[in-house]
């Protein structure tokens, strides 16, 4: 009895060994077919072969595909980035393959003062647009470098615009402020223009003008002079401030510029001046052919 047990496990323990024998075989098998050579995978995987350059694969038509936005920057505000460039020239490559390829604006842009200085992307912010300029309002060493003679102007006659940096007034690029942003105007409703006829920004106490300037320009800041000259009955009163203190301010003209030698030289020569028997310029003292003059005024 016990050997007729033993018998019947004998066909389970060979079945057993059969399928372990099996299983190896297959992953045998397997293993062969994936070495190089050998089997299908190495014939059905087409491997690129590597890009020579990568000018070979891409075209400019391709940078549009991805740089949409880009691409809009340099056609509406690309400027000689946009006429004498293409993408390629300034990006000759394209990652993973090829890195370091964004250009140091050094790379054209030599020559000049402006073009030495660092940090270009502080105001030229984006290159694709160049001209579009981003300015703080502590600005002026890199504004000399190509505004160099309105330094001069600001050095050499100061004022309280020497005190200030540039992009004080200049918040914009090519921006010029009205005067009335700081200074109140001479008259109620005169033209921010009118104020260059007499100061430029950048010496303002260089005051020169033509000889039509109007007196009422000048008279807010010499009331008192302006004020006697219009009540005085002398015919002064009828020429224009520009057309005696003229061409510069503070100008003091000679009586003798309109009033060549009135007096015989032995009468000149008892007085200093002619405001000794006459007075002074905006309220002359009017003798007896000053008086009948007046009154044959119309």
């Amino acid at each position: 009895m016990p050997h007729t047990g033993s018998n019947r496990s004998i066909p389970s323990i060979i079945l057993a060994k059969l399928i372990f024998a099996t299983k190896y075989l297959c992953l045998l098998i397997a293993a062969c077919l994936l070495l190089p050579g050998h089997g299908y995978a190495a014939d059905t995987v087409d491997v690129p072969e590597p890009m020579d350059s990568p000018g070979e694969q891409l075209s400019l038509t391709d940078c549009i595909k991805c740089h949409p936005g880009i691409v809009s920057f340099i056609e509406g505000k690309g400027m000689a980035h946009r006429d004498k460039l293409t993408c390629r020239d300034c990006h000759p490559g394209h990652p993973p393959r090829d890195s370091d390829i964004i250009p140091r604006c050094s790379r054209c842009h030599t020559g000049t003062p402006h073009f030495g200085l660092t940090n270009c992307l502080e105001c030229h912010s984006n290159p694709h647009t160049p001209l579009e300029i981003t300015l703080s309002r502590t600005i002026t060493g890199p504004c000399t470098t190509c505004h160099n003679g309105q330094l001069e102007q600001l050095q050499e006659h100061p004022s309280i615009h020497t005190t200030l940096d540039c992009t004080a007034c200049h918040t914009k690029h090519g921006y010029r402020p009205p005067c009335f942003n700081c200074h109140a105007p001479h008259l109620e409703g005169m033209a921010n223009e009118t104020c260059q006829d007499c100061h430029q920004p950048h010496m303002p106490l260089e005051v020169s003008y033509s000889q039509d300037t109007p007196s009422e320009y000048c008279g807010p800041c010499h009331m008192e002079v302006y004020s006697r000259l219009g009540a005085s009955r002398a015919k002064h009163r009828n020429v224009k401030c520009a057309q005696c203190h003229a061409t510069k301010h503070k100008t003091i003209p000679q009586c003798q510029k309109c009033h060549p030698a009135p007096h015989t030289q032995s009468i000149l020569s008892q007085f200093d001046t002619c405001g000794k028997c006459h007075g002074i310029a905006h309220d002359l003292k009017l003798n007896k052919t000053d008086i009948r003059l007046e009154n044959q005024a119309p």
